[in-house]
């Protein structure tokens, strides 16, 4: 039998469902963690379970205005407590999918959920001492890694730093104090970045080496998980190298937009395919085996971006001309590919193609 890492239990099935484009849920429960952030409880109307390693991440889909729109929560229930699912978003501003969830489900409504998916756990990352590292709604991956060590009792040695902005906007602050001070293998240490009240007992500053060097002193020693709002991964993971953390033992999670990042097209390469962005004029050659989300990373298109593997159908779009090889994993329905639409992270084209961004 495989040994189990910290918090991970045994799960009957690798998917909630054999249909890969998910199953609908109920909503049972709403709650405010924030004035930003609401954690949404989700139960089948079979009562089966559905099981999750902890820091898994799922995907949910919903017909907003007419289109179908799907995006990447990860779940921040325990891996322990299988009978339900929560999801714990922050509403942001130019978010389709979390200002739909806030402003308009209710207990009793029906959502699709699809998963669990993901690598970044300490089931496949396990170790006996743990430092994890969360800004904001990102300590929604650690409640679930806590939580999960914390119910089957592990003598796993937890640190989690957690900065969030000002004290009004900590989530979990009493689940994470409870836990604190109930598993002596446990130390939460809560920052904040600002305090105007001066009321605040923790730590106030950003994530800096000093704050690291007081509360985690065998910091090297420790397998480090990160999440949250990109600028902090950033920022967390460069300080981490600067104090000599292996990078292997660096493990990260985030849903972001894609940017302009740099890809590396090998000129030599045989089969180079033009890739168009219609509604931008831009075209870009890449080689085989790059995707048309390479294609717009390069020449700066911003397309959403979840997974990454085919999964969530974030990246959907359409094409207008050309032909691509999709190798998706259930993100993308055949009746839409039948009518143009790709998943860009995972669409890789044949030839010249003309993309509707």
């Amino acid at each position: 039998m495989n040994q189990l890492g910290p918090g991970a239990v045994r799960a009957e099935y690798d998917r909630w469902d054999e249909d890969p484009v998910g199953r609908p849920l109920t909503c049972t429960r709403i709650t405010r963690r924030t004035g930003q952030i609401a954690t949404f409880e989700f139960v089948a109307d079979d009562r089966r379970a559905l099981p999750h390693e902890p820091g898994q991440y799922i995907t949910v889909s919903v017909d907003i205005d007419g289109e179908r729109v799907s995006r990447c929560y990860t779940v921040s229930s325990p891996s322990t407590r299988p009978y339900s699912v929560q999801l714990t978003i922050k509403r942001e501003a130019d978010g389709v999918m979390s200002r739909w969830l806030h402003d308009n489900l209710r207990v009793g409504d029906r959502v699709e959920l699809s998963g669990p998916a993901g690598e970044f756990s300490t089931a496949f990352h396990p170790a006996e001492r743990l430092l994890l590292l969360a800004g904001g709604v990102g300590i929604t991956p650690m409640i679930s890694i806590l939580e999960s060590i914390h119910d089957l009792a592990e003598p796993v040695d937890v640190v989690l730093v957690h900065n969030s902005r000002a004290p009004e906007f900590v989530a979990f602050a009493e689940e994470l104090a409870r836990i604190n001070a109930e598993n002596p293998h446990v130390r939460v240490i809560q920052a904040v970045s600002h305090d105007p009240d001066g009321a605040w007992l923790g730590p106030v500053g950003r994530l800096d080496a000093g704050m690291l060097g007081e509360n985690v002193p065998d910091l090297l020693d420790r397998e480090v998980f990160i999440c949250g709002p990109d600028a902090y991964m950033v920022h967390a993971e460069s300080l981490l190298l600067s104090l000599g953390v292996d990078r292997d033992r660096i493990h990260q999670e985030s849903f972001v937009l894609a940017g302009a990042e740099e890809v590396v097209v090998d000129p030599t390469a045989e089969g180079l395919h033009a890739v168009t962005f219609a509604k931008s004029g831009k075209t870009v050659t890449i080689a085989d085996g790059l995707t048309v989300l390479d294609a717009a990373k390069e020449c700066g298109i911003r397309i959403m971006t979840s997974c990454q593997n085919g999964i969530c159908g974030t990246c959907k779009t359409g094409k207008i001309s050309g032909d691509v090889d999709i190798a998706h994993n259930g993100g993308i329905r055949q009746r839409e590919i039948d009518n143009g639409k790709i998943l860009a992270c995972c669409s890789r084209p044949r030839g010249p193609v003309v993309i509707d961004a």
